[in-house]
C-alpha cells in the first residue's frame, strides 16, 4: 500500500451548495471501503458567510473534508453532498482520535450564533471563500470541559462554538510581541499580475482537454507586488497539472492577462517530488498577499523573487499542520506563509 492513495470517483454533479450533514453518509461509505470500522473524527471546509461550500465547479477546493480513523489510521473523504471527489489515506500516523458525536450544529447556525453573541462575523472575501470552519472533539482548556467544538476561523479573527451550537467562545488574538518575530512587512499592497488572476482559468481550461488532470502546484519569478515579471505567457505564473491519464504534466501559463497553455515533457525527475504532494486546493490566499506577511523589510534590495505554491502531504508538510503553502525566495533565504489563513511560517531551508 503506498502512503496515499487517492481516488477520484466520476459520479454524477450535485447542483447548488453542500452542508456537512449532506456529504456525512457518502463519506462514510467511501471511507468504509478502505479502513475496517472507520470512525469520523474531523470535519472542516473553507465556507463563505453562509457556513455553505458550493458543489460547483467541481474540485477539490469545493468540498467538505471528511477525516475518519480505523486504528493507528487516518483517511480523509472530500465530498460535497453525494458527490465524493477524493479519498486520500494518510499514514503520517497523526490526527484526530475521538469520534464525532452523530448530531452537530449545522455551520450556517454557528455563525448565527456566533454572530449573535458578538464573537465573531463571518465577512465577505471578493477573492472566494475564505471562513475555515473546523469540527472536531478537543481537550479541556482555559475553563472550557473537553468535548466537541466548531472551530471558526477568518484572517485574525477565531472563536469557538460547541457542536450543538449553543456556547461560544472568543479566542483571544496574540499580543503585539507574540506577532513581533514575523511581523508583517505590512498591509497587501494590491498587484496587478498575480496568481489568483489565473488560478479558475487555469483549472477550467486544462480540465476541458483532461478531465482527470490536478493542479499539483503554482510558480513564477515576481516582483515586490506579487506580480509575474515575464516576456510571454510561457514565462509568467506557470500551473502545473497532472493526471492518471496524461503521460506527461500539462502547464498552463498566465502573463499580463494573456494565457497559453501547453503539454510539458516530464522525464521522471521529479517523481519523488511530485509524490509528496496532494493537489492544491483553490480559493487560496494571492501572491500579492503572502509578501505582505514576510517581516519588515525582507523584500528591501530584491527585485526579483521566486514564489512556489504547493500542497504537502502532512507526513512531508515544511511547518507542521500547514501543508498548503507559499515558499517565497529572497536570496538565500526561503520564508513560509500558509496559502489558507495566510498566516506567517517562518523560514525553511532551500
Amino acid at each position: 500500500m503506498t502512503a496515499a492513495v487517492c481516488l477520484l470517483l466520476l459520479l454524477p454533479l450535485r447542483a447548488g451548495a453542500a452542508a456537512p450533514d449532506d456529504g456525512r453518509a457518502d463519506a462514510a461509505a467511501a471511507a468504509g471501503l478502505r479502513l475496517e470500522g472507520p470512525a469520523l473524527v474531523q470535519i472542516e471546509g473553507f465556507t463563505g458567510p453562509d457556513g455553505d461550500v458550493p458543489c460547483r465547479p467541481r474540485s477539490f477546493s469545493n468540498t467538505w473534508h471528511y477525516k475518519f480513523r480505523s486504528g493507528g489510521e487516518w483517511l480523509t473523504v472530500d465530498a460535497c453532498g453525494s458527490d465524493v471527489i477524493n479519498v486520500s489515506r494518510d499514514l503520517s500516523g497523526g490526527g484526530p482520535s475521538e469520534k464525532l458525536p452523530y448530531r452537530l450544529a449545522a455551520p450556517s447556525k454557528v455563525l448565527k450564533k456566533l454572530a449573535a453573541d458578538g464573537v465573531f462575523t463571518a465577512e465577505a472575501d471578493p477573492y472566494g471563500r475564505s471562513v475555515l470552519m473546523r469540527a472536531a472533539v478537543q481537550p479541556a482548556k482555559d475553563g472550557r470541559p473537553a468535548g466537541c467544538y466548531w472551530h471558526v476561523s477568518q484572517g485574525k479573527a477565531e472563536a469557538l462554538a460547541d457542536c450543538a451550537g449553543e456556547r461560544t467562545w472568543k479566542i483571544t488574538a496574540a499580543p503585539p510581541k507574540a506577532r513581533a518575530a514575523g511581523a508583517a512587512s505590512g498591509d497587501a499592497v494590491k498587484g496587478r499580475d498575480t496568481a489568483g488572476r489565473y488560478s479558475a482559468k487555469a483549472v477550467e481550461a486544462i480540465r476541458k482537454q483532461v478531465p482527470d488532470a490536478r493542479l499539483m502546484f503554482v510558480e513564477a519569478l515576481v516582483d515586490r507586488t506579487g506580480s509575474a515579471k515575464c516576456m510571454a505567457p510561457e514565462d509568467g505564473w506557470s500551473f502545473v497539472f497532472a493526471s492518471r491519464s496524461m503521460a506527461s504534466q500539462q502547464a498552463f501559463g498566465g502573463c499580463a492577462g494573456k494565457t497559453a497553455s501547453q503539454y510539458v515533457t516530464f522525464d521522471g525527475k521529479g517523481t519523488s517530488e511530485m509524490a509528496r504532494l496532494e493537489p492544491v486546493s483553490l480559493p487560496f490566499k494571492d501572491s500579492d498577499y503572502a509578501l505582505s506577511k514576510l517581516p519588515k523589510d525582507v523584500l528591501k534590495g530584491y527585485s526579483t523573487i521566486s514564489m512556489k505554491l504547493k500542497n504537502f502531504k502532512p507526513a512531508y508538510a515544511p511547518v507542521t499542520g500547514h501543508s498548503q503553502v507559499w515558499m517565497i525566495d529572497c536570496g538565500s533565504l526561503r520564508y513560509l506563509v500558509d496559502a489558507r489563513t495566510g498566516s506567517y511560517l517562518g523560514t525553511a531551508g532551500k
